[in-house]
């Protein structure tokens, strides 16, 4: 079974810079997918004009306690976002949890809509600023 990675497309790198040519760097395939994950979960809902929907709720736990509610809350949001804006993956399971009271790192599990094959990826969040 041959995959078509030409579905995970290609865009400008996330870390916006220049290829070894001299032209500007593009990210490719899984890269994509996961760059895109992390702009739609630092994307506040309403930070962009011509898209307001888009982005992650998970903004509005700053400054919540870091309790099991707020990890749950955060866990819901990931995964709405990524349903709603991401349709490249198929969400596996999303968890949250924290090791200090300021911070709750997101255990995001998901697979490749095209191959099936999974990833993993930890977005850290801070309840409280830096």
């Amino acid at each position: 079974m041959s995959i078509d990675v030409d579905y995970l497309g290609k865009g400008i790198s996330l870390d916006f810079g220049v290829d070894s040519n001299g032209g500007i760097s593009f990210s490719s395939y899984e890269k994509s997918v996961e760059e895109s994950i992390d702009i739609i979960l630092s994307t506040h809902v309403g930070e962009r004009v011509y898209n307001y929907q888009f982005g992650c709720r998970i903004h509005e736990l700053m400054f919540e306690p870091n309790n099991v509610r707020t990890q749950a809350l955060a866990a819901r949001y990931v995964e709405e976002a990524l349903e709603n804006f991401e349709h490249r993956i198929n969400i596996v399971s999303v968890a949250a949890y924290s090791e200090d009271e300021k911070s709750l790192n997101i255990n995001i599990t998901y697979a490749l809509v095209e191959s099936n094959k999974e990833y993993n990826l930890v977005y850290p969040f801070y309840l409280l600023p830096v």
